[in-house]
């Protein structure tokens, strides 16, 4: 497994792990964790060096998490839920929290007025059997050059998997692009060799003249994936919830007991390129001592119920049934 990959697995199991652990809970898990990277000499590489560094900084924020609620609420805290998750990082006016609406469960306050929306808010976004959690957070003022909301738009994005640029494309798109870029940068949020978090753009408001040009403008700039959408196009906001899927890199997979049915309700929810071996941990440990062969049906073998090995590389949708020797 190249270290890309393992990090990428490794960060997924790390946040699965914490979802749902608060105080003193969560800051044992987290020490274990980082303790886990040093021992297994991970920290050598930079991408766990980086979480090595945002875990002990979440630990920091848990320890003084109790005397901040004794004096007020948190507006940007958000508990993370669903298997990924997804910050709306942009300018103010820009369309994040119409769109949030559409695309979620959520009914935003929206209006023409710079700053509307004020603190960080989370909706669910459903497509494929998973359940991806939108925050949209307060739209940056670029001609605020020290707003102290800034820090707390970059201290939300750093708890998401993927973090998309939303860019108006009714709006000068040098301007747009060239400030979320800078913001991501001086937040060390961004990596040139490899890319800690998954990064898109979600282009707004495709409807209105000047957009295609616009458009051009914007793929010139950017080898990242980029969406035109618009509120009044109900096909581009469903590809929009396709668009996330792919960019949060993730897959399902199916499991089935031998001589069983598969159920197709709960599949692991992984990272792509997950292999047959870390299916085989997640069910059980003792099927990776035991383990035989594997038989897999979907798109990543030559025929179904193919029997494969403990590396071989899954799909979205693959049925995996695991041989244990007995």
């Amino acid at each position: 497994m190249n270290i890309t990959r393992k990090f990428k697995w490794y960060r997924f199991t790390v946040m699965k792990r914490i979802e749902f652990l608060e105080g003193e809970e969560l800051i044992s898990e987290l020490k274990d964790t980082i303790e886990d990277i040093r021992n297994k000499k991970l920290d050598k590489w930079g991408l766990f060096q980086q979480l090595t560094q945002s875990l002990e900084h979440l630990i920091a924020e848990t320890k003084s998490g109790p005397k901040q609620k004794s004096r007020q609420y948190d507006a940007f805290y958000i508990p993370r839920s669903g298997d990924g998750r997804v910050a709306l990082f942009g300018l103010s006016n820009v369309g994040k929290s119409t769109l949030m609406n559409a695309i979620t469960n959520t009914d935003v306050k929206t209006s023409h007025f710079l700053h509307t929306t004020k603190t960080a808010l989370a909706g669910t976004c459903e497509i494929h059997n998973l359940k991806i959690q939108i925050i949209d957070v307060p739209g940056f003022l670029d001609f605020k050059e020290d707003w102290a909301i800034s820090k707390q738009i970059v201290r939300v994005a750093r708890t998401c998997d993927a973090i998309l640029l939303v860019i108006d494309l009714s709006m000068e798109i040098n301007r747009q692009y060239n400030f979320l870029i800078e913001q991501l940068d001086n937040a060390n949020l961004l990596k040139v060799e490899e890319l800690m978090y998954k990064y898109g753009i979600i282009a707004t408001k495709g409807d209105l003249p000047g957009s295609e040009e616009n458009f051009n403008i914007l793929k010139s700039k950017t080898s990242w994936p980029i969406h035109p959408t618009s509120i009044k196009n109900r096909e581009s906001l469903e590809k929009l919830k396709e668009y996330l899927f792919t960019v949060l890199e993730l897959m399902r997979i199916y499991t089935k007991p031998p001589r069983c049915d598969v159920d197709f309700t709960e599949p692991f929810i992984c990272p792509i390129e997950t292999t047959v071996g870390e299916i085989a941990d997640k069910i059980h440990k003792d099927f990776i001592k035991f383990f035989r062969y594997a038989r897999v049906w979907g798109s990543s073998v030559e025929f179904p119920g193919q029997h494969v090995g403990f590396d071989h590389k899954l799909r979205d949708t693959d049925v995996v049934e695991i041989i244990i020797k007995r």
